[in-house]
């Protein structure tokens, strides 16, 4: 009788117990539909599918730089070069499809410009691969160090002066809308489908988790260490290539401080979204929570007119609770 009791405790506790970590796991998304909720009570105007779709719309480049982000920081390494990469893309993308500082540029085909510019994000991510993996130096200087060069190179090609006047194939991806709803929403969530699917299911996505975990276990797996960092350093590069094509889209061309600041958004929305600094631990799932987050908390102030200035204090806010949960999760772990 008491090892029947014994044991029917135990079932209650390890189902509590399960109760709590899928509700720590997923924690991020009840803070995103509290905020919805409370949201669309208290600000006049907020509950409409035009401003829910603003909300994507304007997390299109926080959120495909998360995921960059959140590759190479689940990997145990973190790359902070993305936001000027993709600035980089957006000028260098600009200027080879025809727009340039009051000259016709080289005007290639937009094509070839797109295969272009995710060579030259592939060609800065194993820059920053050769340097970390080969070199062994610190991920967080290495990528600052190209962080600042490529916003220098830009001022350099730009000479301070904006680029614009791009033609309408480059474009297309803001103009044409399905369902009323711009085309990069759906890349943008396309990307984190893809993405999360290649984390979760694929080799190469589970050898990602193993080397943020533990190092001298993917030795001992017999996994590829330095193979699999290139390819995350360069996936990185390609997916920060591909936001800056979709900045210069909408904006109808670039200059020297295109992107400025989103470096801040895009670690915000991660460390919120779940996923762990110090690696091995995290999904896109989550992180599309911490950009959505994020986005609602952005167009809230927009409609409410409050200072923008507070923004930067709730998302620090923020990233303070997601620590503090993060830490909760791997005492119950």
């Amino acid at each position: 009788m008491t090892q029947m009791t014994l044991k029917t405790d135990f079932r209650a506790e390890e189902r509590k117990n399960r109760i709590i970590r899928g509700l720590m796991n997923n924690i991020v998304w009840v803070i995103f539909v509290a905020l919805m909720i409370i949201f669309s009570v208290f600000i006049e105007g907020f509950f409409s599918f035009e401003n829910y779709r603003n909300i994507l719309y304007h997390s299109v480049f926080i959120g495909i730089l998360a995921i960059a982000e959140t590759i190479v920081l689940i990997s145990g390494h973190m790359d902070l070069s993305v936001e000027s990469i993709a600035a980089g893309a957006a000028i260098i993308a600009v200027w080879l499809a025809g727009a340039s500082q009051g000259t016709s540029g080289l005007q290639l085909d937009t094509g070839l410009t797109f295969v272009i510019i995710l060579l030259l994000g592939a060609l800065v991510g194993a820059f920053n691969a050769f340097f970390i993996v080969k070199l062994r130096l610190d991920s967080f200087l290495v990528t600052l160090a190209t962080f600042v060069m490529i916003r220098g190179l830009a001022v350099v090609i730009t000479k301070g002066i904006g680029m614009t006047d791009l033609p309408d194939a480059f474009r297309f991806v803001d103009t044409i809308k399905i369902f009323a709803i711009p085309l990069m929403v759906f890349i943008l969530i396309l990307l984190y489908i893809v993405f999360e699917l290649m984390l979760r299911n694929t080799q190469f996505g589970k050898h990602i988790y193993i080397l943020g975990g533990n190092v001298d276990a993917a030795y001992n797996f017999g996994i590829n260490v330095k193979g699999s960092l290139f390819r995350v350093f360069i996936l990185s590069g390609v997916i920060a290539a591909v936001t800056g094509w979709l900045m210069a889209a909408r904006v109808n061309g670039a200059n020297a401080g295109i992107g400025s600041g989103f470096i801040f958004e895009v670690l915000a929305a991660v460390v919120i979204g779940g996923v762990a600094l110090r690696g091995g631990v995290g999904s896109l799932v989550g992180v599309f929570a911490g950009t959505l987050i994020l986005g609602a908390i952005h167009n809230a102030i927009n409609i409410t007119a409050i200072s923008p200035y507070y923004t930067t204090l709730i998302r620090g806010g923020l990233i303070l609770v997601a620590i503090s949960l993060d830490s909760l999760k791997r005492m119950f772990r």
